[in-house]
């Protein structure tokens, strides 16, 4: 988390204030099991707080079919969690996630969609138990892309998908300006285009972090993009 706060330093923005920089996960951040229910926040949030996230997709290890443990995973999470793709069974059930984040960076308004692999869906014999379903994410991202795409100066897919999924996802949504994905642990060295839509993705584990140098062009957003290890 050190490595983080340090990164963000170097691009002269002093953590608590306004800045120019997104910090970003793509999910699977906690080490708890998909099935485990901790019984304390877990650790990891305090780490994600010091180093100053703005937003997480969630990912296998933050879901949990029922709501007691769906709660006790993200107890303590410091940032919005985000999930356009997800949905309880019940109106009454507690849904600890959001679809979208949106914020603003100089001056320049950003919109990120948070999207996860559908790990409950109604033909899955895990239905009956869960307390939640997923949606088709491509579905569900051209929806919002469509509903953001005005509102936003930058549009962002923050997934929890797999890259061959995001491909997809870059297809079918060409209104999305970047992805930035997760999942299938396919660190990609340099960003990669489909389309007018660049996707990213880092090391999993912690093992690396992503930068991104985002450029605004008549043609469209150009990106440098670098792993550097942790």
């Amino acid at each position: 988390m050190e490595k983080l706060r340090q990164l963000r330093a170097l691009e002269g923005e002093p953590l608590g204030e306004p800045n120019k920089a997104l910090l970003l996960d793509a999910g699977d951040c906690l080490r708890t099991g998909n099935i485990a229910i901790p019984i304390k926040s877990p650790a990891e949030w305090d780490y994600i707080r010091q180093a100053g996230y703005d937003a997480i997709t969630i990912g296998n290890r933050e879901f949990h079919i029922l709501p007691k443990g769906f709660l006790a995973k993200v107890q303590g999470a410091p940032c919005p969690l985000l999930c356009a793709n997800i949905h309880p069974k019940q109106p009454d059930t507690p849904l600890p996630v959001q679809p979208v984040w949106q914020g603003e960076r100089a001056g320049i308004r950003v919109g990120v969609v948070g999207l996860t692999v559908p790990m409950v869906t109604p033909r899955m014999q895990s239905a009956r138990l869960s307390a939640y379903l997923f949606d088709p994410p491509l579905e569900v991202a051209r929806e919002w892309a469509t509903r953001l795409r005005q509102q936003v100066d930058l549009l962002i897919a923050l997934t929890h998908l797999g890259i061959t999924q995001d491909r997809l996802l870059a297809e079918a949504c060409p209104e999305f300006d970047l992805i930035i994905g997760g999942h299938s642990h396919t660190p990609l060295e340099c960003p990669e285009r489909v389309g007018n839509v660049w996707i990213v993705q880092s090391k999993p584990f912690a093992r690396g972090i992503g930068i991104l140098h985002l450029t605004s062009t008549p043609d469209g957003w150009q990106i440098a993009g670098e792993i550097v290890d942790t």
